[in-house]
């Protein structure tokens, strides 16, 4: 067997292969992907590799996937790479597994290593022994649920209460204690009204279809505090929001102020299925407000209610990103829970990075990420 960088004649047997390890996926949804990853991807260049593979007798048996996403580093714009759908086929797991991660860390035009996991405990027993920091998200560790159908009262609460997971029966009387508050909040749940605010602004949100420059400037203020955070460019917007190889639909919502159309904020939807429980959500993904404004979230969240009404989902699903607007959830939403999402980053070791490493402490990482 041997690990070697993928070449454009491998994408066919790639699309071929990975279906194996992502049952629910197709050949066409892959080929799509690459071109999203790579054709498409403002950051890709001829000089990163798209990733690497694991060979046996001329046939792929393992993949590693090699993203660039364009970071900002004390204000300088540097490249860093997201692992994606490492899948080694079984009859050759073990010490070529690690080969293909070691290939993806050792790359040399990188100053970020990213990777996604939800599952702490087997992933950092790996990452630890890299040198990488946990990141969890959101910060606050909870989520903002609001009911949009409540005739699907029964897959809601198995949702809300579960995470998606069956209860262990160690579990029950937690799960019991959760019941209770769900029916209390339930009741209490209110309609959110959006559109107003002071007397001189009204604020209109609508349905986008691309980012412009007012997307950018909108976050200059937010990033300010942040050492190392995800460019925020229109291309990487675009990119990260529009793309269409996707096995679920992401919707970006925007808020302009009636007067004078100025983008006042926007927030970033995917539609997603829970087939467990037969019941759709609208999960937050990004998001970024002008002065956490309270205004400007009523108009976002009723209009992202209403369009979750049009497309048949049952839960709105929300977290805050700053303490003035997780006092604005607690205020309007009653339904919540702890989550935690776990990310994954790594400096290079290059000498540019290495010099200034203390400073980079501040680390703003986003929920939002290439899909795997």
């Amino acid at each position: 067997m041997k690990v070697r960088e993928v070449e454009d004649r491998d994408l066919i047997p790639l699309a071929e292969f990975l279906p194996l390890g992502f049952p629910y996926t197709t050949k066409e949804f892959w080929l799509s992907l690459f071109e999203w990853w790579w054709t498409l991807n403002p950051a890709f260049t001829d000089q990163l590799p798209k990733g690497w593979v694991l060979e046996k007798n001329r046939s792929i048996v393992g993949f590693i996937g090699n993203i660039p996403v364009k970071f900002l580093v004390r204000g300088t714009v540097r490249t860093a790479v997201a692992s994606n759908s490492w899948y080694v086929d079984p009859s050759a797991r073990g010490i070529f597994s690690f080969i293909l991660l070691n290939k993806f860390l050792n790359q040399k035009d990188a100053s970020l290593f990213l990777f996604k996991g939800e599952d702490k405990k087997h992933i950092m027993k790996i990452l630890s022994k890299y040198n990488f920091e946990e990141h969890i998200l959101p910060k606050s560790q909870k989520e903002f649920v609001y009911i949009i159908d409540k005739k699907r009262i029964i897959s809601v609460f198995l949702t809300f209460l579960t995470n998606n997971r069956l209860p262990k029966l160690s579990h029950l009387w937690e799960y019991s204690k959760r019941l209770g508050f769900l029916l209390f909040a339930f009741l209490r749940q209110k309609p959110v009204i959006g559109g107003g605010g002071p007397v001189e602004e009204i604020y209109i949100s609508s349905i986008c279809t691309s980012c412009d420059d007012a997307f950018f400037r909108i976050w200059e203020q937010s990033l300010n505090d942040c050492d190392t955070s995800m460019s925020r460019d229109v291309k990487t917007l675009n990119w990260l929001y529009f793309s269409s190889a996707r096995s679920y639909k992401r919707i970006v919502v925007q808020c302009h102020r009636s007067r004078d159309k100025t983008l006042a904020g926007y927030m970033v939807f995917d539609l997603k299925w829970n087939k467990t429980f037969h019941v759709g959500s609208m999960q937050l993904l990004d998001m970024c407000i002008e002065n956490n404004s309270s205004s400007v979230l009523a108009s976002l969240t009723s209009f992202a209610i209403e369009l979750g009404k049009q497309n048949n989902d049952a839960l709105l699903i929300l977290w805050a990103n700053s303490p003035e607007i997780e006092r604005y959830f607690r205020s309007t939403i009653s339904m919540r829970r702890t989550v935690q999402h776990y990310r994954y980053i790594r400096f290079s070791d290059t000498p540019e990075i290495n010099s200034d490493r203390d400073t980079y402490g501040n680390v703003c990482l986003p929920l939002i990420y290439p899909p795997q």
